[in-house]
């Protein structure tokens, strides 16, 4: 749950403003010769995690299981010449690393960061590129301020999320090719309606759908009834390039939560889902919410494992990073809730998986916790961490080549 009420207003386009815009090439910061963009790295993927540290400045690392950093990015390695809105964007009022994905095959990392949605090359063997911004959005708006998840789609689109309260909120999408130049407002190409508070996304190959956890009315109480969390996929049509809004691929939870155990009697937040993390080779997403973590299986659109069960069978080795999660529920009884709060975490295909949990009372931990074989170890100490996540292809749902 992250704080803050911002305003939301609606967004008011011509139709014409969602035909998607012929693409002029523009050799701007490709290498001269294509080829050298391979990835170079030996390492498994699983090996390799992208953290998002909310410093002064904010910055992105790439570290390995050790906590040894092998890449990072922030506002002073770009040089660039960039439009001023987006400049602004880079030096905004925000210190966030809210998200951060693997893309176009590790070639690039696209990330929420400061006050951007920004996608920045990651080609550390070819430095005259490495780097550089090739596609970002300033999000001081109404709009876009809150977004919490981006995530690439086929043909070289961005999806973000508005993480907004209001029934107009839910995706935007961008066209992200690097051969576009940078501007100040890069045209929308679609806008989903409906999906409240998104704070994750996952793009499924396997059934060419987004995949999107947010609620079903506003997250923060401003609505006269409780928020339920929802999944939905929305199906991609290549033809297009756009989503669809389609009910058979939305499943509302059974049940809803209030948050009065950590954050007081009363309080008028409701819980929401944080994170949609696929099982590796399997069709199964575990979520984690302001309360804990279950198991959702596609194919049944059903909950097949509650917070415990999910643990034990696929966090097994899990620890609660502090021992003052419990307090008095807003039935005056006494609650204890180790699973809550996991604000990012990831699975790995060799059994390793790795989570963010926020402080009690807090919207961040101040680590990452790794998990192999049963034993945790932290990693990224002192840094003020939402998420983490490993920095590859998960086997069974690759990211689109382009």
């Amino acid at each position: 749950m992250l704080g803050g009420i911002f305003a939301w207003v609606s967004l008011l386009f011509e139709p014409s403003a969602f035909q998607v815009p012929l693409i002029q090439p523009q050799p701007r910061l490709k290498a001269e010769d294509s080829t050298a963009l391979k990835p170079t790295s030996t390492n498994v993927p699983w090996q390799d995690i992208i953290t998002g540290d909310y410093g002064h400045p904010p910055k992105l690392k790439i570290h390995d299981r050790e906590s040894i950093v092998k890449w990072s990015w922030e506002r002073k390695d770009v040089t660039q010449d960039l439009p001023p809105r987006i400049r602004s964007g880079l030096y905004g009022r925000a210190n966030d690393a809210t998200e951060m994905k693997w893309m176009r095959d590790g070639k690039s990392v696209a990330a929420i960061y400061s006050s951007l949605i920004v996608v920045v090359n990651h080609t550390p063997d070819i430095p005259s590129i490495d780097k550089k911004i090739t596609f970002a959005v300033n999000r001081d708006t109404d709009v876009l301020w809150n977004a919490h998840s981006l995530e690439p789609l086929p043909g070289d689109r961005l999806a973000v999320a508005t993480t907004g309260q209001r029934a107009w909120d839910g995706i935007l999408v961008y066209n992200m090719s690097s051969a576009l130049p940078l501007e100040d407002e890069p045209p929308i190409l679609q806008k989903v309606e409906g999906l409240r508070a998104i704070h994750a996304m996952i793009w499924d190959e396997e059934g060419q759908m987004l995949w999107a956890c947010g609620t079903n009315v506003a997250a923060d109480g401003s609505d006269p009834e409780p928020a339920y969390g929802v999944i939905q996929g929305y199906p991609f049509d290549n033809q297009t390039g756009l989503l669809r809004d389609d009910p058979a691929f939305k499943f509302t939870f059974p049940e809803y939560w209030d948050i009065d155990t950590e954050w007081g009697h009363g309080y008028s937040w409701w819980s929401g889902p944080h994170d949609l993390v696929p099982v590796p080779n399997e069709r199964i997403f575990l979520v984690s919410n302001d309360i804990g973590v279950q198991t959702f299986d596609i194919a049944t659109m059903s909950f097949i494992h509650g917070f415990q069960e999910t643990i034990d069978k696929y966090m097994p080795g899990f620890e609660c990073t502090s021992t003052d999660r419990h307090g008095m529920n807003r039935q005056g009884e006494w609650e204890e809730l180790p699973y809550s709060d996991l604000k990012g975490f990831s699975l790995a295909p060799d059994g390793a998986f790795i989570y963010t949990q926020s402080l009690w009372k807090l919207f961040r931990g101040n680590h990452t916790s790794l998990v192999v074989d049963g034993v945790r170890t932290q990693l990224m100490e002192g840094n003020e961490i939402y998420r983490s996540r490993f920095f590859g292809d998960i086997d069974g749902w690759p990211k689109p080549k382009t």
